[in-house]
This record gives C-alpha cells, structure tokens and sequence, in this order.
C-alpha cells in the first residue's frame, strides 16, 4: 500500500534533531524523498542514518537558512536530484533566553529573527516558484504557543513565532489559488533538545510534566504526525491555519 506521500520530494528545514528530525523520518515512511536540511551536519547524518533510506530516497544538504544564497543553493540541488519540489517543512529555529525587553541585546534579537523568521521567508521565496512550476505544493511553517500567548523568558523568539503565524497567512492568501497551500502549527511543549535546553534544569522540565494536562509534554513524533496530514493531499482543502498542538494545555490554562 502507497505512503500518503508517495512520489512527493520534501526538504524539511531543522531536521538533524527534534521535531524535524522525527517529521524525516515519517515522510520517508509515507514515501516521499527528502532533503534533511541543517546547519547541524553532523546531526543531520544522525537523522539520515535513522531513516534507512537510500540515496535515491535521502540526503543531507548543509543550510544556514539566514543565508539567501544556500538557501537558493539547497533548493535548486533538490530540484536536480529529485526532479521538483512539492513540500516544505519550515523547522529550522533557535530560542536563546533573554532578560526583559529592555536588556535584550541585539545580536541575540537579530540572530533569533535572521533564523526564525528571515531564514523561514529565504525557505518560503526560493521553494514557493519550484512549486508553482509543477502545479502547487505544500509549505507547514513551525511556529509555536509561544507565538499565540509570548513567554516571559525570550522576548524575540516569542515576537519571531507570532511573525511565522502571521507571514503563513499572508503567503497562503497570496499562493492558495495557485496551488500552493501553506499552513501553520502551534505545538507548546514537546520533548526535544531545544526544550530541554530552554527550561534550564531536569528539575524545571520536570514541573512542566507534571502541569500538562495529560502528566506529560508532547512527543516529536506525535507533531510530526499533525505535520504529514498537512503535506498530504488529504489536507487539500486546508491552507491559511494555524493548528494549535499542545494537548490541551492552553484550553486548560487559568
């Protein structure tokens, strides 16, 4: 039985770890050939080793996804090695905790936007013409319940992640009618590095276990799950959301 991404070509920003890394391995179980795209290379190889897959099916492409030019670069190599490009999993991101407002300093504002919302327009610019070159495609923008309610603890991952939202609507309203479906996600707490490094101690993420409604934070791999529905044709109808994935924890929220 097909995969429900069979045929498809997927780069998928961020996947050396975390939630990109369990969306590669999905995708390439549903049967779609992917580009494991990272700045983390060698976390990168991590990823295509777990995968299994072949180098018909797979591959690595180093990216720093503030820089334009290997953005463009790692999108025209997707397209010769596997003849196109029909989805785009925007994951690539970093969260630095910061002081209040005031303290920030800019090089960690800037650093923060450049990766998380400048690299994610640089991801959305180059694929979007491949796309439309073949008749559509789909974009899944990882934001974050950051995004939807701030934090306290990083003033500009939080004003990046509201400015993904925000840009996933407006390229949907833009590229919907010419096939090309963009949505976004909102996941709160998962269990990746990221999140692990954020909280500061086991002790703090602990706490955040125990306050989930369901005893515990999310999973990469139930993410990636919300992810594969939104690449698949089984979304065709759905382009400009934001789906919130945090199990219930802000619907519970006093």
């Amino acid at each position: 039985m097909a995969g429900r991404l069979e045929g498809k070509v997927a780069i998928v920003t961020g996947g050396a770890s975390g939630i990109g890394r369990a969306t590669c391995l999905r995708f390439l179980q549903e049967g779609a050939k992917v580009v494991i795209a990272d700045r983390n290379v060698s976390g990168a190889g991590e990823t295509l080793a777990l995968m299994e897959g072949s180098d018909e099916d797979s591959m690595v492409a180093p990216l720093d996804v503030s820089n334009a030019s290997q953005v463009q670069g790692v999108v025209n190599e997707t397209v010769s090695r596997f003849g196109g490009l029909d989805i785009l999993v925007n994951g690539a991101a970093i969260l630095i905790r910061t002081p209040p407002l005031v303290e920030v300093d800019d090089v960690v504002w800037d650093l923060t936007m450049d990766t998380n919302l400048k690299g994610l327009f640089y991801c959305c610019k180059y694929a979007i013409p491949e796309m439309l070159r073949t008749g559509g495609g789909s974009i899944v923008n990882i934001a974050s319940m950051s995004g939807v309610r701030g934090i306290a603890y990083s003033v500009p991952y939080a004003v990046s992640k509201a400015g993904v939202i925000h840009l996933s609507k407006v390229a949907a309203a833009q590229y919907t009618s010419q096939g090309v479906r963009v949505n976004c996600i909102a996941p709160g707490g998962v269990d990746t590095p990221q999140m692990r490094g954020s909280t500061a101690s086991s002790e703090t993420f602990n706490q955040r276990n125990a306050a989930h409604p369901l005893g515990r934070v999310g999973q990469p791999e139930e993410i990636a799950s919300l992810i594969t529905w939104l690449s698949s044709d089984e979304a065709i109808y759905v382009s400009g959301s934001t789906y919130i994935i945090d199990g219930g924890a802000w619907a519970s929220a006093e």
